[in-house]
């Protein structure tokens, strides 16, 4: 119980902290799912699609993938918030199932809120690049590596 206080005022701390800065970049996301751990064996994890409008909200060197309505963030607990240069961005492609699909592009995001590990799937109908260089241009770090947080809030 007492971890779990921790890592909720971590993530109150963190979000006081990201969201006094001014936006710098904001953008709809088309499809957002988040990586659960399996709870059968390890390494069973599974991808939860996001059913609400999500968006990415970019400020200085940080970021919050959230959901657009009040009821999503604070009901739902729809809200993940970053420092950029603790995060590593993944941008690829998927290898289609059926020959001739075309899957659109995907970037994978894998950074630490309340010293939990956290991977969000963001999947654009669109060219991403402009997510992918907003994130970047934040500090996130290219490559598909866990970086390690070098704080503790």
């Amino acid at each position: 119980m007492g971890s779990l206080m921790c890592g909720l005022r971590r993530k109150a701390l963190l979000r006081r902290e990201i969201r006094a800065r001014a936006i710098t970049f904001r953008a709809a996301l088309d499809h957002v799912a988040v990586m659960e751990p399996g709870w059968l064996s390890p390494g069973s994890d599974f991808e939860v699609p996001i059913s609400n409008q999500v968006e990415l909200i970019v400020r200085a060197d940080a970021f919050e993938v959230s959901s657009a309505s009040s009821f999503g963030r604070v009901v739902m607990g729809l809200e993940y918030f970053f420092r950029a240069r603790e995060t590593s961005v993944e941008l690829n492609r998927l290898i289609p199932r059926i020959y001739g699909t075309d899957m659109p592009p995907r970037i994978v995001v894998r950074g630490w809120q309340g010293g939990k590990k956290i991977q969000l799937t963001i999947t654009q109908e669109h060219d991403p690049l402009e997510i992918w260089n907003a994130l970047t241009e934040a500090g996130a770090v290219p490559g598909p590596a866990w970086i390690t947080p070098t704080s503790k809030a």
